[in-house]
């Protein structure tokens, strides 16, 4: 009988054992997916939108993906006659010059000390189709690698590849900005062609990439790694005129100007 008992005993010990280790493996993974969620939470990365707006409706923002996140618009036309959501944080009027490049550098350096950690540039023109598409698949890579994404065509070296380009008159395409824009108000370069510019602002950088359309993101890392001063100077280029020539090299030179791009993933389109 003292045999039969002890074994009863045993098995209560066993069972009480067993009890207690399955509720300390049911802690423990809770704990790791506890953990898991702040870290995962802790390590989001804060994402704004800024749009250099001219004449456009911004209808687009109603939509995914872009109705996920907070916009900065940089107004240069006569109206704010847009479409503003619930993620508008604010218009910043500016007088109609440089085009978005302008619109993009006096972005950097007036939130210098307070960009977000991923910024996506974007046109108030991003309904056309191919703009479209080309920021549907930049946004839907920021939110799959929680990183900036430069997306981008790629070449041997754009400095060398487009030494010899300039252009002596350009008009515009979007139909609501076509409405209220002047002719005939196009400014060469004062340094041209597109080489010798490039060279006057970064020397012999070999750079390998065009973000074109004005359609592209940055990390904050990637931007302050640079003074203020820096982007201040740049912007003197494009302070004059409503079309400069300038707009057309800048276009050709983000991966300059934020080079090197350490923590903003290159990607080609």
């Amino acid at each position: 009988m003292k045999i039969i008992k002890n074994k009863k005993y045993i098995i209560i010990i066993i069972f009480i054992l067993l009890f207690i280790l399955l509720i300390t493996l049911l802690f423990y993974k809770c704990y790791l997916n506890i953990n898991k969620f702040y870290e995962s939470f802790e390590d989001k990365k804060t994402i704004e939108i800024i749009i250099s707006r001219y004449n456009e409706n911004l209808e687009w923002l109603q939509n995914e993906p872009y109705n996920k996140y907070s916009y900065v618009v940089y107004n240069k036309g006569i109206n704010s006659d847009y479409y503003k959501s619930n993620n508008f944080i604010k218009e910043i009027e500016l007088p109609n010059v440089g085009r978005e490049s302008h619109s993009y550098l006096y972005h950097i350096i007036n939130n210098y000390n307070d960009l977000k950690d991923i910024n996506i540039f974007l046109l108030g023109s991003n309904n056309d189709p191919i703009k479209k598409k080309e920021s549907d698949k930049l946004i839907k890579m920021i939110e799959d690698t929680n990183s900036a994404v430069f997306i981008s065509s790629q070449y041997n070296d754009v400095k060398n590849d487009f030494y010899s380009f300039i252009l002596d008159d350009w008009e515009g395409t979007n139909e609501d900005n076509a409405k209220l824009l002047s002719k005939n108000n196009f400014e060469k370069a004062k340094i041209r062609p597109f080489g010798k510019w490039f060279e006057n602002k970064f020397g012999d950088l070999n750079i390998k990439n065009i973000a074109w359309r004005g359609t592209f993101s940055v990390s904050k890392e990637d931007i302050i790694q640079k003074p203020q001063s820096f982007y201040e100077s740049l912007i003197t280029d494009l302070d004059n005129n409503s079309n400069p020539e300038e707009g057309h090299y800048f276009e050709r030179s983000w991966a300059a100007i934020f080079h090197p791009m350490n923590n903003t993933i290159i990607s080609s389109y």
